[in-house]
């Protein structure tokens, strides 16, 4: 079928996002027809099975790799000959900060800090430790909100710890939100968290940094390349819970810190991962092969 598409479009290239069964699909429809193709690496668990027993021929077949960061690169790298390292190329996942400046948050009267956590409910999202993290601040007597971005296959043992914590005055689940939805509620909160166990470069991140907000995340592939450790955000090691609340509690309790902090990875992701200069990019790679 994608072979068929292809040919009554008249493409001269497939570009395929993600190494996964899509892409073994779109090597294969590319292959019959005699099309170039390309693709991009995102996260880590195109690595993983089944996704990563065909990783080295898909890049061998593409003319070239773009990788949303230096972290995937280097994985990438490790599974195909020295030969073949020259097709990769840094391509960053771009944000229209244009657009994104134009979103205002809605008023809220409220004093309590008031943090979001976006992404799918399932077990690599760190949601379970985080949530104890909440608990030991709340008996420290730090005040804070914490809203869920998202929907999965574990929002019911993530429900029933939030239960069993104490959390439900603190913790709400806004569920699955639409991309203009979910960009609303990032910028009426404070702060964004992301406590996963794996990820590639989340553009949730870099969405929250072009929004203003300081983030919180694991340190974790390609995130130490966004985020800089005090300066937009704060990093904390995958799985320690006792370093993510050090971190939190640090932020939650200096208030002072967050308008610079937003500032500062605004500025970030308007030199680096604005979509205009990563469309270009792109498009002098098309251009190039």
């Amino acid at each position: 079928m994608l072979a068929v598409l292809l040919s009554r479009s008249g493409a001269s290239r497939l570009h395929v996002h993600f190494a996964n069964s899509g892409a073994t699909v779109g090597m294969l429809a590319a292959n019959y027809l005699g099309l170039p193709w390309s693709l991009t690496l995102h996260g880590i668990s195109e690595l993983d099975y089944p996704a990563g027993l065909l990783l080295p021929e898909k890049i061998s077949h593409a003319n070239f790799v773009a990788c949303a960061s230096y972290f995937m690169q280097a994985q990438a790298m490790r599974v195909v000959a020295p030969e073949q390292w020259q097709k990769f190329k840094i391509v960053r996942c771009g944000v229209d900060c244009r657009r994104l400046s134009k979103i205002r948050p809605k008023s809220d009267e409220s004093t309590i800090p008031k943090l979001i956590c976006v992404g799918r409910l399932s077990p690599e999202k760190g949601h379970l430790g985080m949530l104890r993290v909440m608990q030991r601040l709340r008996n420290c007597g730090i005040n804070f909100s914490l809203t869920l971005v998202g929907d999965g296959p574990t929002r019911d043992v993530i429900e029933d710890l939030v239960d069993r914590l104490g959390l439900r005055n603190r913790v709400f689940f806004a569920g699955f939100l639409t991309e203009n939805e979910t960009l609303s509620a990032i910028a009426t909160s404070d702060i964004l968290i992301l406590p996963s166990f794996m990820e590639g470069l989340p553009v949730v991140l870099i969405e929250a940094l072009a929004l203003g907000k300081p983030v919180i995340s694991s340190r974790v592939a390609g995130i130490p390349e966004l985020i800089e450790h005090g300066k937009s955000g704060m990093l904390f090691t995958p799985s320690n819970s006792n370093e993510l609340e050090k971190v939190l509690a640090e932020l939650l309790q200096n208030r002072d810190v967050w308008t610079q902090m937003g500032q500062m990875g605004r500025a970030r992701v308007e030199t680096e991962f604005d979509i205009t200069h990563i469309a270009r990019r792109l498009q002098e790679m098309f251009t190039e092969v």
